[in-house]
Protein backbone atom coordinates (compact mmCIF):
# COMPACT_ATOMS: atom_id res chain seq x y z
CA UNK A 1 0.00 0.00 0.00
CA UNK A 2 1.05 3.52 -0.82
CA UNK A 3 0.15 6.46 1.44
CA UNK A 4 0.83 10.19 0.26
CA UNK A 5 1.59 12.74 2.37
CA UNK A 6 2.23 16.63 0.66
CA UNK A 7 5.59 15.55 -1.53
CA UNK A 8 6.31 12.33 -0.31
CA UNK A 9 5.16 9.10 -0.56
CA UNK A 10 4.95 5.89 2.03
CA UNK A 11 5.30 2.28 0.69
CA UNK A 12 3.88 -0.06 3.13
CA UNK A 13 5.37 -3.63 3.27
CA UNK A 14 2.15 -5.23 4.81
CA UNK A 15 4.06 -6.86 7.26
CA UNK A 16 3.05 -5.50 11.27
CA UNK A 17 7.01 -5.72 11.94
CA UNK A 18 8.42 -3.25 13.92
CA UNK A 19 9.67 -0.85 11.25
CA UNK A 20 7.59 -1.85 7.93
CA UNK A 21 6.93 1.30 6.85
CA UNK A 22 9.86 2.98 4.22
CA UNK A 23 9.98 6.15 2.30
CA UNK A 24 9.74 6.43 -1.26
CA UNK A 25 10.38 9.84 -3.24
CA UNK A 26 7.62 10.92 -4.81
CA UNK A 27 9.31 13.80 -5.98
CA UNK A 28 12.06 13.55 -9.35
CA UNK A 29 13.57 17.18 -8.13
CA UNK A 30 17.02 16.69 -7.14
CA UNK A 31 17.30 13.24 -7.12
CA UNK A 32 16.74 12.18 -11.16
CA UNK A 33 19.42 9.52 -12.54
CA UNK A 34 20.93 10.84 -15.81
CA UNK A 35 19.18 8.56 -17.68
CA UNK A 36 15.40 9.91 -16.07
CA UNK A 37 16.43 13.52 -16.88
CA UNK A 38 17.67 12.60 -20.74
CA UNK A 39 14.45 10.97 -20.97
CA UNK A 40 12.06 13.43 -19.53
CA UNK A 41 13.56 16.27 -21.37
CA UNK A 42 13.14 14.59 -24.61
CA UNK A 43 10.16 12.84 -23.97
CA UNK A 44 7.09 16.36 -24.71
CA UNK A 45 9.21 17.63 -27.47
CA UNK A 46 8.83 14.04 -29.27
CA UNK A 47 5.11 13.35 -28.55
CA UNK A 48 4.85 16.74 -29.57
CA UNK A 49 6.36 16.56 -32.97
CA UNK A 50 4.84 13.04 -33.34
CA UNK A 51 1.48 13.90 -33.13
CA UNK A 52 1.21 17.78 -34.38
CA UNK A 53 -1.18 18.56 -36.78
CA UNK A 54 -2.09 14.96 -37.55
CA UNK A 55 -5.38 15.97 -38.80
CA UNK A 56 -4.24 18.53 -41.22
CA UNK A 57 -0.43 17.33 -41.92
CA UNK A 58 0.48 14.81 -44.60
CA UNK A 59 3.95 14.25 -44.07
CA UNK A 60 5.78 12.61 -46.83
CA UNK A 61 7.25 8.94 -46.63
CA UNK A 62 10.66 10.38 -46.37
CA UNK A 63 9.42 12.76 -42.65
CA UNK A 64 7.88 9.71 -41.35
CA UNK A 65 11.16 7.58 -41.64
CA UNK A 66 13.31 10.21 -40.42
CA UNK A 67 10.96 10.76 -37.26
CA UNK A 68 11.13 6.90 -36.88
CA UNK A 69 14.39 7.02 -36.66
CA UNK A 70 14.18 9.60 -33.75
CA UNK A 71 11.51 7.56 -32.01
CA UNK A 72 14.24 4.20 -32.56
CA UNK A 73 16.51 6.74 -30.49
CA UNK A 74 14.23 7.88 -27.89
CA UNK A 75 13.06 4.10 -27.54
CA UNK A 76 16.70 3.05 -26.47
CA UNK A 77 16.71 6.23 -23.59
CA UNK A 78 13.48 4.61 -22.34
CA UNK A 79 15.27 0.67 -22.49
CA UNK A 80 18.27 2.85 -20.35
CA UNK A 81 16.08 3.57 -17.36
CA UNK A 82 15.46 1.18 -14.19
CA UNK A 83 13.00 -0.93 -14.10
CA UNK A 84 11.13 1.60 -11.28
CA UNK A 85 11.96 4.52 -13.42
CA UNK A 86 9.83 2.94 -16.34
CA UNK A 87 6.85 2.43 -13.89
CA UNK A 88 6.73 6.11 -12.89
CA UNK A 89 6.96 7.02 -17.05
CA UNK A 90 5.03 6.48 -20.38
CA UNK A 91 6.30 4.52 -22.98
CA UNK A 92 7.21 6.94 -26.30
CA UNK A 93 4.29 6.17 -28.69
CA UNK A 94 4.70 6.36 -32.63
CA UNK A 95 1.43 7.39 -34.87
CA UNK A 96 2.00 5.73 -37.78
CA UNK A 97 2.10 1.77 -39.57
CA UNK A 98 4.51 0.64 -42.07
CA UNK A 99 2.64 -1.39 -44.58
CA UNK A 100 3.73 -3.06 -48.11
CA UNK A 101 1.26 -3.31 -50.96
CA UNK A 102 2.89 -4.47 -54.23
CA UNK A 103 6.12 -4.06 -53.24
CA UNK A 104 6.01 -0.87 -52.68
CA UNK A 105 6.53 0.45 -48.52
CA UNK A 106 3.93 3.37 -47.62
CA UNK A 107 2.94 4.99 -44.24
CA UNK A 108 -0.58 5.34 -42.89
CA UNK A 109 -1.84 6.57 -39.27
CA UNK A 110 -2.85 3.85 -36.71
CA UNK A 111 -6.35 5.22 -36.42
CA UNK A 112 -6.96 4.99 -40.44
CA UNK A 113 -6.48 1.13 -40.73
CA UNK A 114 -9.11 -0.09 -43.18
CA UNK A 115 -10.10 -3.86 -41.49
CA UNK A 116 -7.88 -5.32 -44.82
CA UNK A 117 -5.13 -3.36 -43.38
CA UNK A 118 -5.59 -4.29 -39.76
CA UNK A 119 -5.98 -7.87 -40.43
CA UNK A 120 -2.50 -7.95 -42.51
CA UNK A 121 -0.42 -6.26 -39.23
CA UNK A 122 -2.32 -8.83 -37.14
CA UNK A 123 -4.68 -6.40 -35.29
Amino acid sequence: MIYTFGDKALADSGSNKGDSTEAVSGNWEGDKSPAMAAYLDKYGKFQVKAFENLIFKNRSAEEIQALFGEYLEFNVLYLDLTIEERMLVKRPDFPYVRLEKEGRSYYKRLNELNAEERKSIGC
